[in-house]
Parts: C-alpha cells; sequence; structure tokens
C-alpha cells in the first residue's frame, strides 16, 4: 500500500485529531445548532460536498495527466452533478433555517423531532415521508 494513503482520517498538513462523524454531529444537534452544523458538515467550504467535489477534480487531474481521458470525462461529469447538488442543499438550508425558526416548539426541544422520529421508526420510510427519487441532472456517466 502506498505511503501516500491517508490513515485515520488524517488530513495532509493537519495535525493527527480524532474525525468526528459528521451523521453522528448531525443527529445529535439541538434544533438551535443544527442549522450551523448542517452547513459545517455539509454544504460549508469545508463540509463534505466541497471536499467531495475537490477529490472528484483532483481524481479526474489525475486521470488527464496520466491519458486516461474518458475516466477523466466521467469524473468532470460528476464533479458537476455534484455542484449541482450543492446548490440544491444551499435552498434546502434556507428552508430548513426559515422552518426551524418558525418552529420555537422544535427550537425549544432538546432534540429536534425527525431525530426523535428516527429512533422510533423502525421500518422503511413511507411514500409519505420519503423523498421523490432526484430527477434528471445533467448528462449521466457511461455504463461499465
Amino acid at each position: 500500500m502506498p505511503s501516500t494513503v491517508l490513515r485515520d482520517h488524517q488530513h495532509p498538513g493537519s495535525a493527527r485529531t480524532p474525525a468526528l462523524d459528521g451523521n453522528d454531529l448531525l443527529a445529535g444537534a439541538r434544533p438551535a445548532e443544527f442549522e450551523e452544523l448542517f452547513s459545517t458538515v455539509l454544504t460549508g467550504d469545508f463540509g463534505a460536498v466541497a471536499r467531495l467535489h475537490q477529490m472528484l477534480e483532483t481524481a479526474s487531474d489525475w486521470c488527464r495527466e496520466h491519458g486516461v481521458r474518458d475516466s477523466a470525462a466521467e469524473l468532470d461529469i460528476l464533479a458537476e452533478r455534484l455542484a449541482g447538488l450543492g446548490e440544491e442543499l444551499h435552498l434546502v438550508q434556507d428552508g430548513l433555517s426559515h422552518e426551524i425558526r418558525s418552529h420555537p416548539a422544535a427550537a425549544a426541544a432538546g432534540t429536534s423531532p425527525s431525530v426523535s422520529a428516527r429512533h422510533v421508526a423502525a421500518g422503511p420510510p413511507t411514500a409519505a415521508s420519503a423523498p421523490p427519487p432526484p430527477g434528471p441532472v445533467g448528462a449521466q456517466p457511461r455504463s461499465r
């Protein structure tokens, strides 16, 4: 295994720190914290979407530099689709902020209603609670 592989969730150039799981942070957040955590973990400059976008671009650049042009093009398409998803997540965040602020009971509660409901619900999501399937966004990568 190459020595450049990151171990223990260590980021290049950073001190060794324990990794925080964004899922755990979001699941355990109080309503007053959720909006900021959503941004930090998902949509912020160093959130999951930005980090994944950067990884896709880096992988695409590597592929292009090494003559792997078809995969580079596929990675570019995925990076574009992810950028669109990031924009949609910002819109969700705006709605989320408004909704949290307009429901004082949820903001005053120790746990958000969605977290409580998730721990109570044992089965798969119902049609009423399941999000709609994603529509086509941009070009689709070729099948392998």
